[in-house]
């Protein structure tokens, strides 16, 4: 063995010593980041422009997740790529909770819309979804179209000219019209914006002929007279406007909407899951909310962990049924 002097053996034990105390201290900040949450504020990351329907929903959340968690949560508007540059953002995020998205229908359309995608279904928790609303089909004034069949036959005889405005290639707005035109046989040309502000704006400024909005993205125009509404694409008549008749009581077997949800990044430790689960519930079940939400013609839409991850699945498999033979590279 080799001798150690004095003053070796001084720096050796004050070495030692150094390194038990980091380790300790150490010990109660990763014992403290598991069982103090949030402790900064909370991501919240909208992959749509500011504006849009699922921009107002997470919005809705905000105030009263705040108010429960105890941090700022800060909405955070990442359009692009059909909703996918957002979305990544959260996938590749560290799974701690301080990170969600706010997902509608396109983020199970997308898996078989797009030819290549940045992340699975794996890579996210689902932690509940928020709302759901129908779609309203609106038409620009100028068109000589009040109903479902004349809008068909307009269509039918201008086959390739009829535009459509979306929210985005893969937003609800695309996929609903993709649906609609499946159900009529007839193409129709799509616009495509980088969220639901700047369709809005493009549907009233006549840019596009007609569209498919939720009744929120759309209430302005219609009440300015910029939109004229021609059916509501729920399975029955909403409350916001109840003269207005649905798509299929107009003779077109069709229903269509968007639900909202929230997701966390995979391997989330699950009592911060049920953090989340819990301030997201108690803020939709407040009634100033519901109130908010009954006003804008949606519904909240609650569920259990594990259900919302089955309803994802399904979603999934409808959609690809759907769509399957239609990738749409995002532009």
């Amino acid at each position: 063995m080799v001798p150690i002097h004095a003053g070796g053996r001084a720096r050796a034990i004050v070495a030692l010593l150094c390194g038990i105390a980091a380790t300790i201290a150490m010990l109660p900040a990763a014992s403290g980041e598991t069982t103090k949450f949030p402790n900064r504020p909370i991501q919240l990351i909208v992959p749509y422009a500011a504006g849009g329907a699922t921009d107002a929903v997470a919005r809705l959340l905000q105030q009263g997740m705040e108010k429960r968690l105890g941090q700022p949560i800060l909405v955070v508007n990442r359009p692009g790529a059909s909703t996918t540059l957002g979305t990544q953002q959260v996938a590749r995020a560290a799974p701690d909770g301080h990170t969600l998205v706010m997902v509608s229908v396109p983020h199970v359309a997308n898996y078989t819309l797009l030819k290549e995608m940045p992340y699975a279904q794996s890579d996210f928790i689902p932690i509940t979804p928020v709302t759901n609303t129908p779609n309203v089909l609106v038409v620009n004034p100028a068109l000589p179209v009040r109903s479902v069949a004349d809008l068909i036959a307009y269509i039918k005889t201008r086959p390739g000219e009829v535009n459509y405005g979306t929210f985005g290639i893969g937003t609800s707005a695309h996929l609903a019209a993709l649906l609609f035109e499946a159900k009529i046989g007839t193409k129709i040309q799509a616009v495509h914006y980088r969220g639901g502000a700047p369709a809005a704006v493009g549907f009233m400024t006549g840019e596009v002929q007609m569209a498919f909005g939720t009744p929120l993205s759309v209430a302005g125009g219609i009440e300015g007279g910029k939109l004229r509404p021609i059916a509501v694409t729920a399975d029955k008549r909403i409350n916001i406007c109840p003269d207005l008749a649905t798509v299929r009581e107009q003779g077109l077997d069709y229903i269509n909407g968007a639900w909202f949800g929230v997701l966390a990044p995979a391997r989330t430790p699950a009592p911060i899951v049920r953090q989340l689960l819990d301030a997201v519930t108690a803020t939709m079940q407040d009634p100033a909310v519901q109130k908010t939400v009954a006003d804008s013609g949606t519904e909240a839409f609650l569920s259990a962990l594990e259900a919302f991850a089955q309803f994802i699945a399904e979603e999934t498999k409808m959609w690809a049924g759907v769509l399957k033979g239609m990738p749409v590279d995002p532009q």
